[in-house]
């Protein structure tokens, strides 16, 4: 079979492609002039609102007290309407007694001390301002170095807008990193799924699909390396192929040219019987008969695992009573041909169920199966054939359960009974079984979508169940 190979195109030469680093880069470009985009907007919303005056400067709550000191002064009792919001106070006598005033009694304690000590500056921004009054007590007013909002409602809402300018910057920056993160996540995601795809293409042995490029420069090498694998895998199977596809013709032709020597011998052998043999000439005469049917048995043998081989078949829709009515068929002629008692019973049937299958593989299938155990029961014995409607999961199946009367399997033939050529159960051991019957049945009713199934009977003997699939 010739293959024709598609012209490549050198890698790193499409137009459309860039590397790691280039896209690497434009990430990082995209995403620090996000950054510094959100900066600017927040830099600008304060500058809007603090030209507006709805942002008051830092120092406006001193401004405003030394501007309103004399009158605070010359009062008769100081309120806190006098002082700039957010400033809270004490008065005082000359020992230390708190008067009035608006600091808790932990703070009043502390802005005395402040005031003995002569120190102006608090905590966090914190600074006093100390005056005696007209009416000779003292006044302390605590107040802050701190812009804030002009409006009451944002002031006790919101922290003051320095803070609230940092919190939403962070904000801004954090949804922004996950964004253009997810993007070229994503971008970078839908590149690399092609070498995913590729693979499990090879994977499964699909090698008749076109090539695909990323757009980045590296993953168009790996996947140009990939193509060129799939190339010589594809070479290969294909040689592999014809190899084996040119061995079983010639061991077809052979087995088939074999046949005609072997015919001649036996009916040469056949011949001599009838004549006038002494005993040991007819010894010889059986012994080449014997030895005429076990090559023709290998023979039926070799056609069997060529024909198992070369046979995909077309697989067709059938009622369920059709397959029946076939099995039971094929069981009747067995029967008779084999001289065996053969009971086969029906029970809770889907009549209706459809069955998508390939007759003669379901057939051969059930043949072998069948042949097994009548070989393998007892000349006074019987077999048993149940069919009915079983579940496994959410699928459905037509179970056909063979039963028979023999010694039934090994626990070693339970777990290898269905490989191909496994002999090695003696409780069930055979000199004309080579270990394919099993094996082939399986293999068929998998085709079909469904299983086999094989263990001992409660009492004696063995059940080989095939259960094939509903649609």
């Amino acid at each position: 079979m010739e293959i024709k190979r598609r012209e490549r195109r050198p890698v790193g030469k499409n137009p459309g492609t860039k590397s790691i680093t280039s896209v690497f880069f434009r990430y990082i470009c995209f995403y620090t002039v996000g950054a510094l985009f959100w900066l600017f907007i927040i830099f600008a919303v304060y500058f809007m609102f603090g030209a507006a005056g709805e942002i008051l400067p830092a120092n406006h709550m001193e401004v405003q007290l030394n501007a309103s000191v004399g009158d605070i002064r010359k009062a008769p009792e100081v309120t806190e309407d006098m002082l700039p919001r957010g400033c809270t106070f004490g008065v005082y006598e000359y020992d230390g007694t708190l008067i009035y005033g608006t600091f808790s009694p932990e703070e009043a304690v502390r802005a005395w001390e402040h005031y003995e000590e002569d120190n102006i500056y608090g905590r966090w921004k914190r600074y006093y301002l100390f005056f005696v009054l007209d009416t000779k007590e003292i006044c302390i007013v605590r107040y802050e170095i701190a812009t804030r909002f002009r409006n009451a409602y944002l002031s006790e809402f919101f922290p003051n807008p320095d803070i609230l300018a940092i919190l939403s910057f962070v904000v801004l920056f954090l949804i922004h990193t996950v964004l253009v993160s997810r993007h070229y996540g994503r971008y970078m995601g839908k590149r690399i799924s092609v070498l995913n795809e590729v693979t499990a293409k090879i994977r499964n042995q699909n090698l008749e699909f076109g090539e695909e490029r990323s757009e980045i420069k590296e993953v168009d090498e790996v996947l140009d390396s990939l193509y060129q694998m799939k190339e010589a895998l594809r070479d290969s199977l294909y040689r592999q192929w014809n190899l084996e596809k040119s061995k079983e013709e010639q061991i077809a032709a052979l087995a088939h040219d074999i046949k005609t020597p072997l015919t001649v011998i036996r009916g040469n052998a056949e011949l001599m019987a009838e004549g006038e043999l002494s005993e040991d000439e007819r010894g010889f005469n059986r012994d080449i008969l014997q030895s005429t049917s076990v090559m023709e048995e290998y023979l039926t043998i070799l056609n069997e695992i060529l024909l198992e081989r070369g046979e995909e078949g077309e697989t067709q829709e059938y009622d369920c009573r059709e397959i029946i009515n076939l099995l039971k068929e094929r069981a009747r002629i067995l029967a008779k041909a084999r001289h065996f008692e053969i009971l086969f019973c029906e029970t809770d049937l889907h009549e209706e169920r459809k069955i998508l299958c390939n007759e003669g593989q379901i057939t051969r299938a059930f043949e072998n199966i069948l042949n097994n155990a009548i070989d393998y029961t007892p000349a006074d014995g019987k077999v048993e054939i149940r069919a009915e409607t079983a579940e496994k999961g959410a699928s459905k199946y037509l179970a056909v359960i063979v039963t028979d009367e023999g010694p039934g399997f090994t626990k070693e033939g339970l777990e290898r009974a269905a490989e191909q050529f496994y002999q090695g159960d003696r409780s069930r051991s055979n000199k004309n079984h080579y270990g394919i019957g099993l094996y082939t049945a399986e293999r068929f009713v998998k085709t079909q979508g469904g299983y086999l199934s094989i263990k001992n009977t409660e009492t004696r003997g063995a059940e080989v169940s095939l259960y094939i699939l509903f649609f």
